[in-house]
């Protein structure tokens, strides 16, 4: 029976390992591929070795980032690292495929090799590449390291829940018999290891899903970072297009009438002309732009923007003055019943 008794110690244990195995090997299926890629910039000149430690913070501050950040338009700023070896300074980037890592580390080299001709050149320091970006080793998935720490995990929570509780000095029974309270706790115990282990492994599912769903939403961030972008910059644009329209209103408002003609001397003296208000209406053009309900967003906000600019030189009774003619014949030319000003 003490064999009996070994194997139903040892069996929790055995089973701590393979579930912690197992949740090794689905958190290395989980993780995410990473690359990481390596070049190496030399340090010359009479202050080398005193502007050495200046050179290795600049490289690895936000400038860098920055500037590799916009020069491959990423979303994120890189994940870039250097260290000092003597003159030598090593740049390591790390990125989710081997050709985007040696895209990043050779363009933080560049930078690096920049950035030092504009601080440090005036004091003789120089920065030369020695060794172009190359792809050194995949950082992601660690199976490895995964299994190791998840089977190690697994083995001493097993251990743990399979040391018997039986007190010390206590007579066994005779003849061979097991004894029935034995029995009955160490059967208690499988129990809860049992049920532990099954919470462990839906604990391990669960964290598997967050990571696939945060994984999931980090994309849709990033769609909706470059489709903002893009609007910021149809918006720039637009309003380049207004502020040149609201200058060629106000050109044409400024401009001076045409000076009145010499009257002939045999000519009688004219009563002076009597100014009209223009052929236009603001509050007419207001109606017809409302009546558009087909017209684009596009069109209906250029639209918009003419009646506010010309609101301000409106009569009170809505009349424009005629200098606006040629103007408003134009813009609101295309609206049906708009060439006949009311």
């Amino acid at each position: 029976m003490p064999l009996e008794r070994v194997a139903r110690a040892i069996w929790p244990a055995a089973a701590g390992l393979v579930l912690g195995l197992a949740v090794g090997a689905v958190w290395t299926l989980l993780q995410p591929d990473r690359y990481a890629a390596e070049t190496h910039l030399v340090l010359s000149g009479p202050s080398a070795a005193r502007l050495a430690p200046a050179v290795e913070t600049l490289a690895n501050g936000s400038v860098v980032q920055e500037n590799v950040r916009q020069t491959l338009r990423l979303s994120n700023p890189p994940d870039l690292s250097a260290s000092l070896r003597k003159s030598i300074l090593d740049i390591r980037a790390k990125a989710g495929s081997r050709e985007r890592a040696r895209q990043i580390d050779a363009e933080a080299a560049q930078v690096v090799t920049q950035l030092v001709a504009t601080r440090f050149g005036s004091q003789g320091l120089q920065a030369s590449l020695l060794d172009p970006a190359h792809v050194t080793d995949q950082t992601s998935p660690t199976p490895g390291r995964n299994l190791l720490i998840c089977g190690l995990l697994g083995l001493l929570v097993g251990t743990a829940l399979s040391y018997p509780r039986w007190p010390r000095g206590a007579p066994q029974p005779e003849g061979g018999a097991v004894d029935p309270e034995a029995e009955r706790r160490l059967k208690k115990r499988v129990d809860e290891v049992t049920k532990r282990e099954r919470a462990l492994a839906r604990r391990a599912g669960e964290l598997a899903k967050r990571e696939a769903e945060l994984e999931r939403r980090r994309g849709d961030l990033e769609q909706l970072d470059a489709q903002f972008k893009q609007r910021d910059e149809a918006l720039d644009a637009s309003d380049q297009q207004l502020v040149a329209r609201e200058r060629e209103l106000e050109a044409r408002a400024e401009a001076p009438p045409p000076p009145p003609p010499e009257p002939s001397p045999e000519a009688v003296a004219a009563p002076p002309p009597v100014t009209r208000p223009g052929s236009w209406n603001i509050n007419n053009l207001q109606r017809l732009v409302d009546s558009q309900t087909d017209a684009s967003a596009e069109q209906a906000e250029e639209w918009t923007n003419y009646l506010f600019f010309l609101r301000a030189h409106a009569a009170s009774d809505g009349s424009l003055p005629p200098q606006f003619d040629g103007l408003i014949e134009d813009v609101f030319g295309a609206i049906d019943g708009s060439s006949t000003p009311e």
